[in-house]
């Protein structure tokens, strides 16, 4: 069964303030773990190496990031291990909004996703060139950003950074970055134009409806229980009982003759109980240990070099 058509684009409401939302993700690179945060207004990157992924470490990573940046209204992450407890009262505590994306969907989270892929590049140039990966980062937030015609750390700082690039004392002088909300707008509004012209929007579905989900084994039997408040996000459960949370682009919907008894298995009376609002089965506090990801799939062990072995991110 072919995939569902892209729907139009829903970008997020852009924020009027510097570190003021955020995105949030980590990424693997080299065999080890990376904590990003991203901010959406001046587009500036914080890396953070991580040990592991549960919610105590990543915690006290965002903590050490805000009390340089300051705390943000707003964060958008994928759930795991954001997802967790723990990460939900923190973020109570310190006055924070946490938005999660749609488990498999990580277009709703895409201003993390862009930026990995640019750290990621830039990091993998910075070793390739012999150069030093805090340089490389420092440049790269020095970059103007395509369209603004200012770089992340003026758009957050209001200044240059001064890097090892020779550079006249004036140009390290505070400014204030003029009309960057409207340049925005005109940005993102750009980008929808483009996207939308093969995007179709999909229908809705409603609670109780019969459909199949898209997983890595192919299109499964479910049935919606619940429309969710987030944008395009349902709640169903499956024909063994479990509960997912899915974007609209995952589902398909058939007709109930097409998949007999699977309604009387999965929804009866009990059904709305096993769903859960946002601690879903994608959710998990704790990842497995990345040390498995420093051999090959033949068992070859991987050596990162060794300029990067103490290489500790901010």
């Amino acid at each position: 069964m072919p995939k569902n058509q892209k729907e139009p684009l829903k970008p997020h409401e852009l924020p009027e303030l510097p570190w003021y939302k955020l995105g949030v993700d980590i990424f693997e690179l080299k065999g080890r773990s990376f904590l990003l945060t991203v901010d959406y207004f001046s587009k500036y990157p914080e890396v953070q190496q991580i040990p592991d992924k549960a919610a105590s470490t990543v915690i006290g990573k965002l903590k050490a990031i805000f009390a340089r940046h300051g705390i943000p209204k707003e964060i958008i992450s994928d759930h795991v291990p954001f997802a967790s407890a723990e990460v939900r009262q923190f973020a109570k505590n310190w006055g924070i909004n946490w938005k999660y994306s749609s488990p498999g969907y990580p277009q709703s989270n895409g201003m993390a996703e862009r930026s990995i892929k640019t750290i990621k590049l830039t990091l993998k140039k910075a070793e390739q060139a012999k150069m030093d990966p805090h340089l490389a980062l420092l440049s790269l937030r020095n970059t103007p950003v395509t369209g603004l015609g200012y770089s992340p750390a003026e758009l957050l700082m209001g200044r240059v950074l001064r890097s090892t690039l020779p550079i006249a004392s004036v140009a390290l002088k505070p400014k204030h970055p003029k009309d960057v909300q409207k340049k925005l707008v005109q940005q993102q509004q750009r980008q929808a134009h483009y996207y939308n012209q093969h995007a179709k929007p999909l229908s809705v579905i409603q609670p109780g409806s019969v459909v199949r989900v898209e997983t890595s084994q192919g299109w499964k039997p479910a049935v919606v229980t619940e429309q969710r408040p987030e944008p395009r996000s349902y709640n169903i459960v499956t024909d063994s009982g479990q509960t997912y949370r899915r974007n609209r682009r995952h589902l398909r919907t058939i007709k109930d003759q097409d998949l007999t008894g699977v309604v009387e298995e999965v929804g009866g009376d009990d059904t709305e109980g096993t769903v859960q609002k946002d601690n879903v089965q994608d959710q998990t506090a704790v990842f497995e240990n990345t040390e498995q990801g420093n051999r090959t799939r033949s068992g070859r062990l991987v050596k990162r070099p060794s300029r990067f072995s103490d290489f500790e991110m901010h």
